[in-house]
């Protein structure tokens, strides 16, 4: 791992993102990039008296000033958390966050982003989502959600919660990298759910054939018995004390993603444990 991504709009969780990433740098010898994205908004034509005004020369006024006090809050971030021989570098860019986070994952080739999220539920969650949702549905490296200050940020359980089917073998060696990272057991667990149920015998089998298939070490195999995929991924995971959720997204988009849902998305949205998510082309 060489190049972490930590976007950030300064907020509390994306504070504690950039604490787990310096923890990961450290482990790693990677090197991480701060990314404030500036999303102006549209200029009308008129003031608020009625005057016609030039939207150009104001709007870049405006942006001219914002990205002075943008660049100033970014230096406090940098030195607020305790960095010494990590390579931290600071970005400010006007653009469309989710258009200049998937470019720049592009062109410096990052490995990991990783991204404070602050959840959401009811009306807001269905009407709105976030620009972390949008992320972990469409970046092309994993992503790393947190939501709460990890102190110290040493991962000991992991959960691999997935169906378990054939291309789940392309994001396992991505796992395997930060179990191997953190010296940390490995959960595999499948979701058995009413509508989808299964032998826990047959899944068991199922299970350990993936493990050998991809050599894993220090991991166990489990069913867990649950209404919803979801809610059963985060119980299992409070049961086992879990410090991180590892899953594959499929990174579904428009109607069908609306009328399937995504368990990615869910678990960013709801669990208090850092979620890492890898999208399956």
């Amino acid at each position: 791992m060489k190049r972490i991504l930590v976007p950030t709009d300064f907020s509390e969780q994306a504070h504690y993102a950039f604490e787990v990433a310096v923890a990961i740098a450290r482990r790693t010898g990677a090197a991480i990039k701060l990314l404030h994205v500036i999303e102006t908004p549209a200029m009308s034509d008129f003031s608020a008296t009625g005057d016609v005004i030039r939207p150009g020369n104001l709007q870049q006024v405006y942006v001219l000033q914002l990205l002075e006090t943008t660049k100033g809050q970014m230096k406090q971030l940098a030195a607020s958390v305790k960095h010494e021989g990590v390579d931290v570098v600071q970005e400010v860019d006007v653009d469309k966050p989710i258009s200049k986070i998937r470019r720049t994952i592009q062109q410096d080739n990052v490995d990991l982003v990783v991204m404070g999220s602050k959840g959401s539920s009811g009306l807001d969650e269905f009407l709105l989502g976030s620009n972390t949702e949008k992320v972990v549905r469409t970046a092309e490296c994993p992503v790393l959600t947190v939501k709460h200050r990890h102190l110290h940020f040493d991962v000991r359980e992991i959960v691999v919660a997935s169906d378990f089917k054939r291309e789940i073998s392309h994001a396992m060696a991505r796992f395997k990298h930060f179990q191997q990272l953190f010296g940390a057991r490995l959960h595999l667990v499948y979701i058995n759910t009413p509508g989808a149920f299964e032998s826990s015998g047959n899944l068991h089998l199922k299970l350990e054939e993936i493990a050998k298939k991809n050599m894993l070490q220090n991991y166990t195999t489990n069913v867990y018995d649950d209404v919803l995929e979801e809610e059963g991924i985060m119980h299992f995971a409070q049961d086992i004390r879990a410090d991180l959720i590892m899953l594959a997204t499929h990174g579904r988009t428009g109607f069908s993603h609306l009328l399937s849902g995504s368990i990615a998305e869910d678990l960013v949205n709801h669990t208090r444990i850092p979620v890492l998510t890898f999208q399956l082309k």
